[in-house]
């Protein structure tokens, strides 16, 4: 096993936590150095096959393919490629499956990207059982490390499980020359879990949903070293970058340790699929997905800080059920917002989470008598709004829907319809119930 930068306490093990369930983690290689394609051809020497589908685009190919090539070749492997074009290319269930039969004839598989890249590759290696290893180009995303695929599937992005990649490397010198853009997405994708970790909490404490605090143990360590190293990721600076890259490498373990995207992906998230989909269905402009998910994380740490200074006794739970749209006015808005298709697949996902107004007055009176219990243990998850959008605006993200590369009326529809096209709850679902904007 080899450890770089990274706790081995970590990697390739399993262990029952105090939530009671056994955790496992089979990376068994994340690395993070100069030095990073000759370490990924070492392990792949040490623990592969003969042959292997090497794939990426033409821009990260450019980026970082020759010296993984030129390792792979130096250990004794035969590397087939695959090279998408250099436009952006959408990670679809159709193209993912594409490659698997590509990836079947092959011993192993190596991603040389980011998102999309190491996205097709860990689906292709999990339908074939064959092990991956991913080269990183651009520190824009947490799920390197991570045992889930976000593909689009049927229009609605989806995350399904898969298993994770046998090794991750990440070479700092090669993640500083992706867009800028990229890197800032990625301190915003890592510093979203400030919100989404409480959102995975009071889904725990309101709905009974599964939770474990060892993910939120997980990413204490790497959350300071990266405020502080903000600025120097506008600069391309590789200390900086090794900071940000080992922090994104931490959270798609915590997610791996907690079996599910749940404590990386709460409303903000959201915000940003519901973005997504609409340009994947309509051509409508959207951003890159870290970018927006930080603009939604600000926006939803604020609506934290309110639901946090609430006079809980002022709380009404008979007439906020009331007042919550009825079920076929929700039916209309869906129906509506996403054509005749499209919604049927969205309502299905609304519907495995929606309450009668008799639930959801129960379940607010839950949170009148017994919010006030877990008040500090959410305060834990969270960091103050101002925190999260300075150091987003440092490495030159944006933190407002103006900002962004999609219509901020589209951001604007994003709060109010984003909540129903996936059954997580989340605090854009607590808001609603509150009567909280």
């Amino acid at each position: 096993m080899s450890v770089h930068n990274l706790g081995s306490d970590i990697l390739g093990r399993s262990w029952r936590f105090d939530c009671g369930e056994v955790h496992s983690v089979p990376v068994e290689s994340c690395y993070v150095g100069p030095d990073a394609a000759a370490e990924l051809a070492r392990f792949a020497r040490a623990c592969c096959g003969s042959s292997c589908l090497v794939v990426s685009d033409e821009n990260t190919r450019q980026a970082g393919g020759e010296p993984v090539l030129s390792a792979l070749s130096a250990a004794g492997k035969t590397a087939r490629e695959k090279v998408f074009g250099s436009a952006p290319i959408e990670a679809t269930e159709e193209l993912a499956r594409s490659l698997v039969p590509e990836a079947a004839d092959m011993d192993f598989l190596v991603a040389v990207g980011s998102g999309t890249v190491c996205d097709l590759v860990k689906y292709a290696g999990d339908k074939t059982g064959r092990p991956a290893l991913l080269f990183g180009t651009a520190a824009s995303m947490n799920g390197y490390t991570s045992g889930i695929v976000a593909l689009k599937v049927r229009g609605l992005k989806r995350t399904s499980p898969c298993a994770p990649a046998l090794g991750v490397f990440c070479d700092p010198e090669v993640m500083a020359t992706a867009p800028n853009r990229m890197n800032a997405a990625g301190v915003a994708d890592f510093l979203s879990k400030a919100a989404s970790s409480a959102d995975w909490y009071v889904a725990h404490f309101l709905r009974g949903g599964y939770y474990c605090s060892r993910p939120r143990q997980i990413l204490e360590g790497p959350t300071g070293p990266l405020l502080e190293a903000a600025p120097g990721v506008k600069e391309g600076a590789p200390e900086a970058i090794t900071a940000l890259a080992n922090a994104l490498m931490l959270s798609g373990l915590s997610l791996l340790v907690a079996g599910s995207s749940a404590p990386g992906s709460g409303g903000e998230h959201l915000i940003s699929h519901y973005l997504d989909m609409k340009h994947a269905l309509y051509g409508t402009p959207n951003d890159l997905h870290g970018t927006q998910v930080g603009v939604g994380t600000v926006h939803c740490l604020g609506l934290w800080e309110r639901i946090l200074a609430l006079d809980l006794q002022t709380l009404d739970p008979g007439a906020r059920a009331a007042a919550q749209p009825s079920e076929a006015t929700i039916r209309q808005w869906i129906a509506d917002d996403w054509g005749p298709e499209v919604s049927k697949e969205v309502l299905g996902q609304w519907r495995e989470k929606a309450l009668d107004r008799d639930g959801i007055r129960n379940e607010l009176q839950k949170f009148r008598e017994e919010f006030d219990q877990h008040r500090d243990r959410v305060r834990q998850d969270l960091l103050p709004q101002e925190t999260v959008a300075n150091a987003i605006q440092q490495t030159g993200g944006p933190t407002r829907p103006e900002d962004l590369e999609a219509p901020p009326d589209g951001f604007q529809k994003a709060l109010k319809y984003g909540r129903f096209i996936r059954n997580r709850f989340t605090v854009l679902d607590l808001t609603a119930e509150l009567g909280v904007e």
